[in-house]
């Protein structure tokens, strides 16, 4: 086990410990209790003159004038009794609400009961409407936002403001959504098919032409294959006209990079006028990515860039080339590479309504592909114009380019009112519009959030310092709402929660319940020493545990579920911006929007172990399960990835609702250093279980990474920086029919050593790496790596049971394989995660075999 800098262990041990032989001082809270009362009364009296305060805020206050008083010095309980609590805006504590190492102070749960803190106010006194119909509410002005809020929350779920298309509960994440079009009469480029370079890769267009002639085929493409041997697609590959002989290609050389940058005249056909069908083949291996693809039968013409001037004679024809009718790429990734404007989209002709354009609260969730699809944004509509479709977008967060295919709904329109669940606010009026679902009632509960923070600790602007040894145990946290933009925009990582903990150390968050945040669950910011345990935390706008700028802190035994209901950049737990020192063990976390934990930019000797993670990255491409992003190449981070189990890493984007996907299980992007990643068992991601993207020093030994869907990893060398990197002793499994072993740039002896590890592809199909899995296992190892490494069955203990442990007996052992700790030491060990999961992978892929997993410990 991770081994801490004694500090920490000895706040953690004394968070929970009084000072030996001092009584401890309890103050009670209820719902039932009065502000006015002493609060030392667990119920009130029988003469009704004494018994709990009312509110947190007064027991708070309470304690501090004990400690003003000279009465503090012992260890302080205040018990909140069962019952729901309402709050308008957080409640603050500063460094004047400390305790002590001996005498922590702690705001608890009264044994036995479940107090619920409640970030909003809830509605009564209407009536429930006849089925079918709207109700409405007049609401009173609310404090601070007035009538302006982002979430409604009606019998414990989050419902979903008026919008277009309705949310589809059966896929909302792949149905329900509008494409943004291309703009009218011009081709649209900044959407890309790459993945496409295998034997027997094709695809098929459809284009109509006005006039017989003998027309020039133009490709707008990308290549960098120099680095597998060759320097050109140069009869590589090919195109066929309705069903004829295949043309071989010319004009295809290398442009050093994968993004299209030049056009290349490739071929010329004689075509009469009419419907036509053009297959591109992929006939020998090897890599483009391909933009645009243009037939013109002037043959003066030429493309430049995105510029396609009208042919001074002849007849122009263009085609994007995301716009295939039909394909067969096993690896194809349809993706944007960020040409169009960042305020502005286009409406296919007969798509927008008008209410659109005069609703003044009206916004546009689109998940951009101008930054890889990585975040979702949230935009103004600032007008429409019917002539061309475009639509005039602003607000804080363009910042990424929209391009043809992405995927958007509007949202916030009175007029699309129409399915039940959905509920508007007119800011103007306070009328709130709601159309209830099956079963409404005047009893249901119906919470409108007024903050997006329940409680604050907040000792960084404090003269005294830090806030020191407060506990908060036992407590449901829920109904907080959320802001648009800030520190959620782009590629933020967010900084609200229902629990801030800000210039604070030793503080301990513990056995708490967090429902239907707008944020994060707890964000601990500029301190160090704090304990998050046993804690749940379930459908979040945000993600679970955000930690920035803190460390020694221990986050540990979790169960973190459905995250990113507002914002889709988010993770399980985050360790951002130089968080060091921390332990993230233990903890079960699925269903996330992206990451299920990610480090961003973090500090060193941070323990990733033991944690469950599945079913991550089901919004958002170029992503990980766990994941590390560090930009400063010169970090050497000395941190560990150990002995977690990860499953279902699918990486989801559309463009025009065709899917790709984008995705590793355990992801060390940019410049990653100084990472030892172990023992892990990664299972089903789409691109394998790890990426080495362009850092140094890093280890992945001993792991047992199954069935990625189009290879089994990435060794990218990105810019030519990495350097001393092993890949050893790992187990590496696979069934997909046509999967690569491992893709890879450029691999000198001094960029990795690998070697002695045990593979098993599909029966009959030998491991395969490179580009386009166009390197064989002899030619890889004619470059000096896999040479003491052997091919075979790994003898897995119950493989379709995800038991991926090893029989005795198996070969790996034999090529330093050292067995796993028992799968039952993964995961939240006092309350282990008991959902019925079913495996994101099958679902988003088409392979079948749909089935619930439940997710707990095996043997239990």
């Amino acid at each position: 086990m991770t081994r801490f800098p004694a500090w920490l262990l000895a706040l953690v041990l004394a968070a929970g410990m009084g000072r030996a032989g001092e009584p401890v001082q309890r103050f009670f809270v209820s719902p039932a209790g009065r502000d006015s009362w002493s609060g030392h009364l667990s119920a009130p009296s029988a003469d009704g003159t004494d018994g709990p305060f009312a509110t947190l805020g007064r027991a708070r206050d309470a304690v501090r004038a004990l400690k003003r008083e000279g009465g503090g010095a012992g260890p302080v309980s205040v018990q909140l009794r069962g019952g729901a609590y309402y709050l308008e805006g957080p409640v603050v504590f500063g460094p004047e609400d400390s305790g002590t190492a001996q005498a922590p102070v702690s705001y608890e749960a009264y044994p036995g009961e479940r107090p619920e803190l409640i970030g909003g106010r809830r509605l009564t006194g209407f009536q429930a409407p006849p089925p079918g119909k709207p109700l409405q509410i007049d609401l009173p002005r609310l404090p601070g936002a007035g009538w302006r809020f982002r979430s409604l929350f009606v019998a414990g779920r989050r419902e979903v403001r008026a919008r277009y298309p309705n949310l589809d509960p059966a896929d909302p994440i792949r149905r329900g959504f509008l494409f943004a079009a291309a703009q009218p009469g011009y081709v649209a480029f900044g959407v890309t098919v790459g993945g496409i370079h295998g034997a027997g890769d094709w695809l098929e267009y459809r284009l109509t032409v006005p006039a017989a002639g003998d027309y020039a085929l133009w490709l707008h493409y990308g290549a960098a294959n120099a680095p597998y041997g060759f320097s050109a697609m140069d009869g590589r590959c090919a195109v066929s006209v309705d069903g004829r002989a295949p043309v071989a290609l010319a004009d295809l050389e290398d442009t050093g990079a994968w993004k299209p940058v030049r056009w290349g005249r490739a071929a010329t056909f004689h075509l009469s006028a009419g419907e036509h069908r053009l297959r591109w083949q992929n006939r020998k291996g090897g890599g483009l990515v391909l933009d645009a693809l243009a037939l013109c039968d002037d043959p003066r013409w030429r493309p430049s860039g995105a510029d396609l001037p009208p042919p001074a004679q002849g007849r122009l024809v263009t085609l994007s080339a995301k716009d295939f009718l039909l394909a067969r790429a096993p690896q194809m990734v349809v993706s944007g590479a960020g040409g169009g404007p960042k305020d502005a989209l286009w409406c296919a002709p007969g798509e927008w309504h008008p209410a659109w354009s005069t609703a003044p609260d009206a916004e546009v969730h689109i998940f951009p592909s101008g930054e890889c699809r990585a975040f979702s944004e949230i935009l103004s509509i600032q007008g429409h114009d019917r002539a061309t479709g475009r639509v005039a977008l602003g607000g804080p967060e363009t910042l990424a380019a929209l391009n043809p295919g992405d995927r958007f709904f509007i949202e916030n329109i009175r007029e699309e009112l129409d399915a039940p669940g959905e509920w508007h606010v007119d800011a103007q009026t306070g009328r709130l519009t709601y159309l209830p679902r099956p079963g409404f009632s005047a009893r249901t509960e119906v919470i409108v959030p007024l903050t997006r923070r329940l409680l604050q600790v907040e000792g960084r602007h404090a003269p005294q310092g830090s806030v020191r040894h407060l506990r908060f145990a036992g407590l449901v946290l829920r109904d907080t709402d959320w802001a648009r933009g800030g520190a959620s925009a782009g590629y933020g990582v967010g900084e609200d929660a229902a629990i801030v903990l800000r210039g604070a150390e030793a503080c301990v968050v513990e056995d708490c319940r967090f429902l239907n945040l707008g944020g994060y669950a707890v964000a601990l910011d500029q301190g160090r020493g704090h304990v998050v345990q046993n804690c749940e935390v379930a459908h979040a706008g945000g993600g679970g545990v955000l930690v920035r700028d803190s460390a020694g802190n221990r986050i540990t035994d979790n169960h973190l579920h459905h995250l990113g209901e507002a914002y889709a950049h988010v993770g399980g737990v985050v360790l951002a911006s130089g968080a060091a020192e921390n332990q993230v063990a233990h903890n079960a976390i699925h269903d996330s929007a992206r990451y299920g934990i990610s480090l961003k930019n973090a500090g060193g000797r941070n323990v990733i172990e033991y944690n469950l993670i599945q079913n991550t990255c089901l919004e958002t491409s170029d992503a990980g399960g766990i994941e590390v992003t560090q930009h400063d190449r010169a970090v050497r981070s000395g941190s560990w990835i150990r002995f977690n189990r990860v499953a279902d890493t699918i990486g989801y984007t559309s463009s025009f609702g065709e899917p790709s996907f984008l995705a590793w299980g355990i992801y060390l992007d940019s410049f990653a250093s100084g990472y030892e990643v172990r023992g892990n068992v990664v299972c089903r991601a789409w691109n394998g279980g790890i990426m080495l993207q362009g850092g140094r020093g890093n280890r992945v030994v001993n792991n047992v990474f199954v069935d990625g869907q189009v290879a089994q990893g990435t060794l990218a060398n990105f810019e030519g920086q990495a350097r001393d990197l092993q890949l050893m002793s790992n187990v590496i499994a696979y069934s997909a029919p046509g999967a690569t072993t491992f893709v890879t740039g450029t691999l000198g002896p001094e960029v990795i050593q690998v070697d002695r590890n045990l593979y098993f592809p599909p029966l009959g199909a030998p491991p395969r790496f490179g580009a386009g899995g166009g390197q064989s296992l002899a030619e890889w190892r004619q470059a000096g790596r896999d040479r003491g490494s052997k091919v075979g069955d790994p003898l897995f203990q119950n493989p379709r049971g995800d038991d991926y442990t090893l029989r005795p007996g198996s070969p790996a052992y034999l090529l330093g394989f050292q067995a796993l700790p028992p799968p039952r030491l993964w995961g939240p060990r006092r309350r282990p995660c008991t959902c019925a999961i079913l495996p994101a992978g099958p679902r988003f892929w088409g392979k079948g075999g749909e089935r619930p997993v439940r997710q707990t410990r095996p043997g239990e």
